[in-house]
């Protein structure tokens, strides 16, 4: 599925999606979840990755709560090379299937807008300290990170969020790490912030 991922064209995007679900229903996929494609802004060769009902449909995960998985993919025009890329991707893990309790989501913008960064972490929450500026709640502050992969985040719900698998860390463990290994050598590396 990997070497599909890279090779580009059409099928790529199809391997994308397929590898997506097979990482959540090795580990915090409940049963009834699973991706599937919605098509993207008219007149572009965009798929969207999400949920059975669509792209703002989340997944039940195995703890009861849910992960809003949104991921836009491209195929770039054959004078390009038609290799697929990732326009945006959003993980958000939240308590209810509304998303109004969510608790932390990640986001990759291929073109941000400013002043945020193009790879960031927001937090539904509160400081300890009060050292936001006066009306920036902490929800609304974009922390830069790198780009975040898919199994990046389910090993977070797994291993801090106590998120149940459906296979053994002995099973799921080593596919996670083999395939974002793969992510890592693809992945396109965003500045921290604007570019102008």
């Amino acid at each position: 599925m990997t070497g599909a991922n890279t090779a580009g064209g059409p099928q790529a995007a199809d391997a994308f999606r397929e590898l997506s679900g097979f990482l959540l229903r090795l580990t915090i996929l409940a049963p009834e979840g699973g991706v599937r494609f919605a098509s993207g802004p008219r007149g572009t060769q965009d798929v969207v990755l999400g949920g059975w009902g669509g792209p703002d449909d989340p997944l039940p995960l195995r703890d009861g709560r849910y992960l809003r998985l949104i991921v836009r993919l491209s195929i770039a025009p054959p004078s390009e090379g038609s290799r697929l890329k990732v326009a945006t991707s959003s993980y958000q893990y939240q308590m209810d299937r509304e998303g109004e309790r969510w608790v932390f989501r990640y986001d990759y913008l291929r073109t941000p807008p400013s002043p945020y960064p193009a790879a960031h972490l927001q937090i539904n929450g509160s400081l300890a300290e009060d050292s936001l500026p006066p009306r920036m709640p902490l929800p609304r502050i974009h922390f830069p990170t790198a780009r975040v992969s898919l199994e990046a985040v389910i090993r977070l719900l797994a291993d801090q969020f106590g998120t149940p698998c459906a296979t053994t860390p002995e099973v799921w463990r080593p596919v996670l790490a083999e395939t974002e290994r793969t992510f890592v050598e693809i992945a396109r590396r965003p500045l921290a912030g604007p570019d102008h």
